[in-house]
């Protein structure tokens, strides 16, 4: 934490973000299959992880 004044959960959640990004941007994989390569276990949980990180859903980041 001292080095980027964040904690590791923030510098994690961070990266899972980027990759959704670059997966969605560069895939055709529903934002379900996304989800589950990056390890979560439902869909809903990824949408809501992607919304508080990006700050708009899958489907209109896709856009």
């Amino acid at each position: 934490m001292a080095a980027t004044g964040r904690s590791a959960k923030a510098l994690i959640d961070a990266r899972v973000a980027l990759e959704a990004k670059r997966l969605l941007v560069h895939t055709d994989l529903s934002a379900a299959a996304i989800g589950h390569r990056l390890g979560f276990s439902e869909a809903t949980n990824f949408a809501k992880f992607f919304t508080r990180e990006a700050g708009v859903s899958p489907g209109a980041f896709r856009e």
